[in-house]
């Protein structure tokens, strides 16, 4: 729904010289610019509320600390607040991170072309319909395997012993 209102509806309620020029861009070049600022925008609010979930998951007192320590309070979120609540949020980003290449498949609907689009392009010309989506989904695979894999590392490294997620 957000990709048919970034692509469809937007560009008609910004001013008519913004919107025009929009509407005269390249087709290509529309799809990409909206879905880029959907997916961004879309992201980017999952993103922060999941760093809002994060920094309230700990404990009131070590603002406070923080803050005793005569530490301003954006000395307070850099040095003593986010490197602890950066760990609590990594399995969570990792999701997201994950759900952003998923949903670049659904920008399909508006014509950009995904690697599942790339699929359906390629059975229409090649009309060999299984071994297209067979690598399609080894390459969805792939991506999900090495983030999973990069991020398990960045945890282990980062992982706070005796807290929350630490052996």
């Amino acid at each position: 729904m957000q990709f048919f209102f970034w692509y469809l509806v937007i560009p008609e309620l910004l001013p008519p010289s913004i919107g025009n020029w929009f509407k005269q861009l390249p087709p290509t070049a529309q799809f990409y610019s909206s879905s880029i600022i959907c997916l961004g925008l879309f992201t980017g609010a999952r993103v922060c509320e999941q760093v809002r979930s994060g920094i309230n998951a700990l404990p009131r007192g070590q603002r406070n600390a923080g803050l005793a320590m005569g530490f301003t309070e954006w000395q307070t979120y850099r040095y003593v607040l986010m490197p602890v609540a950066y760990r609590i949020i990594v399995p969570p980003l990792t999701s997201e991170f994950l759900n952003v290449f998923k949903n670049s498949a659904v920008a399909s609907t508006i014509g950009l072309l995904d690697l599942s689009a790339q699929a359906r392009q390629l059975v229409d010309y090649t009309a060999q319909t299984y071994e297209s989506f067979i690598a399609v989904t080894i390459v969805y695979m792939l991506i999900n395997l090495i983030v999973m894999q990069l991020m398990r590392w960045l945890e282990a490294k980062t992982r706070l012993p005796d807290y929350i997620g630490g052996k």
